[in-house]
């Protein structure tokens, strides 16, 4: 087959133009410092990279959900140490009481203890965590308890939260578990603590009603019924905490380990880039000056 010099051209074109494209392609690699800019430049890369963006997005979301997660269990520890604390105080109160007192100022002074004992203990129940009632269960926009009835008036759903794939966790303690006594899975004890209190408060007396020892004794028992109820909630607490801790620490190291599979596939090695654009560059120009020549030349040349 001849050759014929627009055959020459054609391919002298062709091969410059792959030049040409070698050389733009590491240019922009080097300009943008990553393997990947279009699906085109590696579809596999591609899809591997899109599966990593997808999974540290859900990353992010598990660590936003653990970090509300914890805030809210933080809040009710709190609360939960100040009812632990209260009780305590009331069983002093019950203690110096024992045996009732047959001084009328006596009797007053631990029933407005009890009493103003009582309130914080309400107070307690309705803690806020935003303008979320934390003891409210599903109804949590509403006060769960008010100081002069005993009732609950939220509900004994657990919230939970997802914390990892196919992973949730409870977000919160129910106001009827942990001073009423009720509810189940889980169940911390069977003492309505609030009606403890009333009946303590009955018991003690005032300025103008004796006290009643045997009821003071049943109270102080039902109290320490009370605390164990609150420790048992606590540590149900603490336990969730600890969860969350753990969960917290695996979701970091299995995003810092996606981000690290991401950067061995995208990032450039620029070390070997630059070697490799040098090396294009320059047969790029020596196939322009070739193809100058050899354009140039005629069968005039030989004659």
């Amino acid at each position: 087959m001849r050759v014929t010099q627009n055959m020459s051209s054609n391919n002298a074109i062709y091969n410059l133009q792959q030049g040409a494209a070698r050389l733009a392609k590491l240019q922009d690699l080097t300009s943008s410092g990553k393997n990947v800019n279009t699906p085109s430049d590696d579809p596999i890369a591609a899809r591997l990279l899109v599966d990593i963006g997808d999974k540290l997005k859900s990353s992010d979301q598990y660590a936003s959900n653990i970090s509300k997660a914890t805030s809210w269990l933080d809040y009710t520890s709190t609360a939960l140490t100040g009812m632990s604390d209260i009780i305590n105080l009331a069983e002093k109160v019950a203690g110096s009481m024992n045996s009732g007192s047959a001084d009328a100022s006596i009797r007053q002074s631990a029933h407005d203890q009890l009493v103003e004992l009582k309130k914080q203990m309400v107070d307690l129940g309705n803690t806020q965590y935003g303008d979320q009632y934390i003891f409210g269960g599903a109804s949590n926009t509403t006060r769960p308890f008010n100081q002069n009835d005993n009732t609950y008036t939220g509900d004994s759903t657990q919230l939970g939260i997802e914390i990892s794939q196919n992973s949730t966790i409870s977000l919160n303690v129910t106001g009827d578990r942990i001073l009423k006594g009720s509810g189940s899975s889980p169940s911390y004890g069977s003492t309505d603590i609030l009606a403890t209190f009333d009946n303590l408060i009955a018991a003690v007396g005032d300025n103008s009603t004796p006290s009643n020892v045997s009821a003071i004794s049943r109270g102080a028992i039902d109290l320490q019924a009370g605390a164990q109820q609150l420790n048992n909630a606590v540590s149900d607490v603490l336990s969730r905490t600890t969860r969350l801790d753990n969960m917290l620490t695996l979701n970091d190291n299995s995003k810092n380990a996606l981000l690290a599979i991401a950067s061995n596939v995208q990032n450039v090695d620029y070390a070997k880039l630059g070697v490799e654009l040098s090396q294009q560059q320059t047969a790029y120009n020596a196939a322009l000056a070739t193809t100058a020549k050899i354009q140039g030349m005629s069968l005039l040349n030989y004659m």
